[in-house]
């Protein structure tokens, strides 16, 4: 890759904060999760519509359970990541706030003119304002243990405690019909996932290429999105994503000119339509005639939806921390989101 750490035999010298360890917990953060006894009462209704508010990474497990549990919802789901709820949600909206830091601006916008005694609200999040917005209000709040995590934890890598607060909130709140039950499975089937040898080889093939990051449509957001994102943050490097079939139609012929070196990395699901891994097969022949850009697949792991998004991630994390060390570059902060909120905070002009 041109940089110091390719002829480094001690990459981990990068890995200051042991991401390293943080990846490896993931199942333990579902565990606990599912089984954490100061679980608040959730209350049970008939509600006709769901809220989730978040932003970064803590709005990620929503596109998680979304992706997970396609055909297990019986009501519309709205994802706000911004400062305002689309309209005032009345008692059958059960509207559910996640912020890991507890003080995410535009989480709290959204949520502190809502009633103080309103009973359909729940609040995921490690502390800050937030918790004591809950606390204050009485709405149902889950902590999220941050004493159990390393003083550098980030947001982005507490999706397994995301997840496994979120399943019971809507279990509880009777949305979702028992999805507890499948992500303990699940812990199991993590513990036993081994994908970094693989993210670890293709992290050295993409070299210097920006990553093009695609599933089929049904994963778009619970992984390609996902991926891109670790690799923005872990990684430092910009990166894109897509669906097929949606980028035969538009995004394809972008690629066409040699504006950029382009890996594009294709997460085959083997269940998915035939005529979607044909549309992947014509792609990769036809972008063979370029020299521009590569492209490689990696099937994932799993025989539930659910399963396969986490082993996507998991590959996404390792992928993303492995190019990190190649790199050189520490792959735990995100200096600049950390001075983008400083500068946001002082006076304006």
């Amino acid at each position: 890759m041109g940089s110091k750490a390719q002829e480094d035999p001690d990459l981990r010298r990068y890995d200051r904060f042991d991401m390293e360890r943080v990846i490896e917990g993931t199942p333990d953060q579902l565990e606990f999760a599912l089984s954490d006894g100061d679980f608040p009462e959730i209350r049970r209704a008939d509600y006709d519509h769901v809220v989730l508010v978040g932003m970064g990474g803590s709005a990620l497990p929503y596109d998680v359970l979304i992706d997970a549990f396609a055909g297990d919802w019986p009501v519309p789901v709205t994802v706000v990541r911004s400062y305002d709820l689309p309209r005032r949600p009345d008692d059958r909206t059960l509207v559910i706030a996640c912020s890991f830091s507890g003080t995410t601006e535009e989480t709290l916008a959204a949520v502190e003119p809502l009633p103080s005694n309103a009973p359909n609200v729940v609040a995921v999040t490690a502390g800050g304002r937030l918790s004591e917005l809950a606390t204050g209000r009485g709405y149902p709040l889950a902590r999220i243990p941050r004493e159990r995590e390393p003083d550098s934890f980030q947001p982005r890598c507490a999706t397994g405690y995301f997840v496994g607060y979120l399943a019971r909130i809507l279990e509880g709140a009777g949305v979702l019909e028992k999805p507890t039950a499948e992500l303990k499975r699940l812990v199991e089937f993590l513990r036993t996932l081994d994908v970094r040898s693989d993210a670890e080889q293709l992290a050295s093939w993409l070299g210097e290429r920006i990553p093009l990051i695609y599933t089929d449509q049904r994963f778009a957001r619970s992984i390609a999105r996902i991926v891109k994102i670790k690799l923005n943050e872990n990684a430092k490097r910009p990166a894109f994503y897509n669906c097929l079939p949606e980028a035969n139609h538009n995004e394809m012929i972008g690629y066409s000119r040699p504006i950029g070196r382009f890996g594009f990395l294709y997460l085959r699901d083997p269940d998915s339509k035939p005529r979607i891994h044909r549309r992947f097969d014509v792609t990769r022949r036809i972008f063979e005639r370029y020299d521009h850009i590569e492209l490689r697949e990696w099937s994932l792991p799993g025989s539930s939806a659910v399963e396969k998004i986490f082993s996507g991630i998991t590959f996404g994390d390792w992928f993303s921390y492995s190019l990190a060390l190649l790199d050189g570059q520490d792959p735990t902060p995100v200096a600049l989101v950390e001075e983008f909120k400083k500068l946001m905070d002082e006076p304006s002009g």
